[in-house]
């Protein structure tokens, strides 16, 4: 199994554990694993691309150069990630600011999207190309 594949089955058990958290009504704690899915998800895309970095701005900000201003994938996903991000920086680290359970739900469902697209995009990758009769 490849590297960027590995990245989108963590995503997958990130998005799987947020769904448990969100049984328990732990918004907090599942919009970080709902973040996490995402980030995973456009470190398996960046991948693709010979690109890996640790830092989680420039994995937002390389996904959005590489991906989401090329149209590879959906430029909505960028945002997404954007936005999961900014959410976990609250939920992980603030305590008095409410978690709103219907905007972690949204990003819970986009998420499934986008590591649906994510995962197209590499079965397309891995495709034969068909060559022309020329």
């Amino acid at each position: 199994m490849r590297q960027s594949e590995l990245y989108l089955e963590k995503a997958n058990r990130a998005l799987r554990a947020a769904e448990r958290l969100l049984e328990h009504e732990d918004w907090d704690f599942a919009a970080s694993r709902i973040y996490y899915a995402y980030f995973y998800t456009a470190q398996a895309l960046l991948l693709t691309q010979g690109l890996q970095f640790s830092r989680h701005g420039q994995v937002i900000a390389q996904f959005g150069r590489y991906f989401a201003k090329t149209k590879l994938i959906d430029p909505r996903f960028h945002n997404l990630l954007d936005m999961a991000f900014e959410l976990r920086q609250v939920a992980d680290y603030q305590v008095e600011i409410p978690i709103d359970p219907d905007v972690v739900t949204d990003l819970l469902r986009e998420g499934r999207h986008f590591i649906e697209a994510a995962a197209t995009y590499l079965k397309q990758l891995s495709e034969p190309k068909e060559e022309s009769d020329a």
